[in-house]
């Protein structure tokens, strides 16, 4: 926080104590909703109790109901003599949706059915018995042997689940033996679910041999392991739900019932909850913003104006300004010593100004490097250009010894004898080259005091590198103009004198070949016949030298004149096919329908051709083809020679075009040459006003191309 100025220092604090603030009614808030969703739980598992005893409540009476039929000595005779004046006086329809009862079996001691009756007491309509609990009578599931036994619970039928109540038939007397078993039947509905209790919930009811939802599933195996369990959760922001189940016959569940409430309790809580620590949270900030604009406008406003003030002062250096004072406390008697001390340095600089003055205006006119030094070589004065070639400002120049300055000692003043100057008062200069390489023109002029006294030495410095380069450049030219024109003229005349005997010798040669003079045996055939290709291969070494020569004389001149481009590359496809017909070398030649005439030297174009494809079959593999390709590329002939051979390593590329120069590849026996073809190829093209370029693949093979003006001369 070092960087930060007191009134963002104080922003911050005041962040910090905002947001130990808010975290600490984060977690009062965090435990007061979790009482107060303990307390909704507790609420809700209430209400979940009394639909619960609403339902224990109707169980019941279908219980009390079944045992006061089944111990009555009237229903007791019907199971042994089924007489028709039971029916008719006790099983009417009216009767069964009197007392809210759906179905009622009477079973004897053997477990068959005796009398069975069916009825919805909604339009106490008769209907026909589930053919479900016909099924459980007859596996004797609903039959009870013993006086004390009863049997209870849900039966999943298909049109609805119902509640049974099964019951011993007794004596009035509550007296047996067992005459067999009355099952009263109810189905469990929203009926079975209305009462006064429940206006305000929401109830679903799912059995469990049907697909459940998924918030059902999980229910269920807790139910399956704990059937008396009562489970409450939230389900929404507004909403909270209780389940539980209802058990079969055999004491499993059989039912899952949910009833949702509206979560008044917890969203009031939290309202209010929310209102208190919105307005702790605001009465906190409220205070914090206060507390920070008093000690802004009491304290750090005054700061910032005194910080604002020395900065403008510094920056503008403006030592005549002077803060007002106000105020009698710390603050204002810090202002009263900063205007003190401003005051002082004030007349301090004008003194030092005063005296620097002409000193400054002396150094600083000079172009040259101009350092004034005392009679123990200290600096007293430097001006603009010294300074910066020391790479230091005057202030810190003051008072150094030359001897130790950077850039100086050792390598301008040391070559003056400074002492030898203030014994004897001359004046010295000279020039000096440095070890990086620089030249300088260094002076040393004494001065005097009105008395005489040498007071010290003026040493001006002036780098004249850029005219001694200069100057070795224009000899070193003049050395290889010399040089280059003895060896153009060296390898003209020498070329001269070696072609007129080697033109005898391959003369003679080939007379003799020809058997002119007589007739020559097998050997002596073969000897004459290698002197004739050597003399030519010669005779053509030495004309590639003198052209190159004649190129880098600037003697070269092109004869430029219209030629038919197909017929000058088919004539140099027949001068090289006897070559490439030795290594079953294919040349192609395609030439661009709009490509007819060009104009340029024609021989010096066969010249580069040649070379071109003759390196191409050199360097060629076996059975492959060399393509030769002319097309137009807007003003310019481009062509390209293309062979498939070894290639062209790339740390070998940078010799190519270079004269008397091969790749490592073609300096072997198996490749001969001069390195002159490439090199002669280069400068005919650049004399035409065109460029040359190749790319190559080692062991794929290359491509060698130019392009020069189809115009030549006459394009302007």
């Amino acid at each position: 926080m070092f960087g930060i100025n007191i009134s963002k220092k104080i922003f911050i604090i005041t962040l910090l104590i905002f947001a130990v603030l808010i975290t600490s009614f984060a977690l009062t808030y965090n435990m007061q909703l979790s009482n107060f969703l303990t307390l909704e739980e507790a609420d809700t598992l209430n209400d979940v109790e009394r639909l619960q005893n609403a339902i224990y409540t109707q169980q019941g009476y279908l219980d009390n109901m079944v045992q006061d039929w089944a111990c009555w000595d009237d229903t007791y005779r019907f199971i042994e003599d089924r007489n028709q004046e039971y029916i008719n006086v006790n099983l009417q329809n009216e009767t069964l949706a009197g007392v809210k009862v759906n179905i009622m079996l009477f079973i004897n001691e053997t477990g068959s059915l005796v009398y069975a009756k069916s009825i919805n007491f909604s339009t106490v309509e008769e209907k026909p018995v589930p053919e479900e609990l016909l099924k459980l009578v007859e596996s004797g599931q609903l039959s009870i042997k013993s006086e004390d036994d009863v049997i209870r619970g849900y039966v999943l039928l298909d049109e609805a689940p119902m509640f049974i109540s099964c019951h011993p038939i007794l004596t009035t007397k509550y007296e047996g033996p067992v005459k067999g078993t009355l099952v009263f039947g109810k189905y469990f509905d929203d009926d079975v679910l209305s009462s006064e209790e429940n206006t305000d919930s929401s109830i679903s009811i799912l059995r469990v041999d049907e697909d459940l939802p998924p918030d059902f599933q999980g229910k269920f195996q807790q139910f399956t392991e704990a059937p008396d369990s009562t489970i409450v959760e939230p389900l929404s922001k507004e909403v909270i739900a209780g389940y539980f189940g209802l058990m079969d016959i055999s004491g499993k569940s059989a039912v899952i019932i949910r009833t949702d409430f509206p979560r008044i309790l917890y969203l009031n809580n939290e309202n209010t909850l929310n209102y208190m620590y919105f307005f702790l949270l605001l009465t906190g900030l409220v205070t914090g913003v206060g507390v920070k604009f008093a000690l802004d406008n009491f304290f750090v406003s005054r700061l910032i104006d005194i910080d604002n003030f020395v900065t403008k002062v510094r920056s503008e250096k403006d030592l005549s300004r002077r803060l007002p004072l106000e105020g009698n406390d710390e603050l204002y008697r810090l202002s009263r010593e900063i205007n003190g001390m401003l005051s002082e340095i004030e007349l301090a600089e004008q003194e030092l100004k005063s005296q620097e003055r002409e000193k400054k205006v002396l150094l600083d006119s000079l172009n040259e490097l101009a350092i004034f030094v005392d009679p123990d070589f200290k600096i007293i004065w430097a001006n603009k250009a010294a300074l910066e070639h020391m790479k230091i400002d005057l202030e810190k120049a003051k008072g150094m010894c030359v001897k130790t300055t950077p850039d100086i000692n050792g390598s301008l003043f040391g070559h003056m004898q400074l002492e030898k100057i203030f014994n004897s008062g001359n004046k010295e200069s000279g020039e000096f080259s440095l070890e990086n390489g620089t030249y300088w023109f260094v002076q040393a002029i004494p001065v005097t005091d009105d008395s005489g006294k040498i007071i010290g030495i003026l040493g001006t410095f002036r780098d004249i590198t850029e005219r001694k380069a200069i100057e070795k450049l224009l000899q070193e030219k003049q050395v290889a103009e010399i040089a280059n024109r003895t060896k153009s003229e060296f390898l003209a005349n020498m070329s001269h004198e070696l072609r007129t005997p080697l033109n005898s010798i391959i003369g003679f040669s080939d007379l003799l070949c020809d058997q002119i003079y007589g007739k020559l045996n097998e050997k002596q055939l073969k000897y004459t016949n290698n002197i004739s290709k050597s003399g030519k291969h010669l005779l053509n070494l030495i004309n590639d030298i003198l052209d190159l020569s004649k190129v880098e004389a600037g003697k070269m001149e092109l004869d430029y004149r219209e030629f038919e481009l197909a017929d000058r590359l088919n004539s140099v496809k027949s001068l090289l096919s006897p070559i490439a017909a030795r290594k079953n070398i294919k040349i192609e030649i395609n030439v661009n329908k709009d490509l007819t005439t060009i104009c340029a030297d024609e021989a010096r174009f066969v010249q580069i051709m040649y070379n071109l494809v003759d390196n191409a079959i050199k360097f060629s593999f076996e059975n492959n083809p060399v393509r030769i390709e002319a097309r137009r590329k807007g003003e310019f002939l481009e062509t390209t020679v293309t062979d498939i051979g070894i290639g062209i390593k790339p740390e070998d590329q940078h010799k190519l075009f270079q004269p008397f120069s091969q790749v490592a590849a073609f300096s072997s026996k198996k490749f001969q040459g001069t390195g002159l073809g490439l090199s002669l190829v280069k400068q005919i093209v650049n004399l035409h006003g065109g460029y040359v370029w190749f790319r190559s693949i080692p062991g794929e093979g290359s491509t060698f191309a130019f392009a020069i003006p189809i115009n030549g001369n006459k394009k302007d």
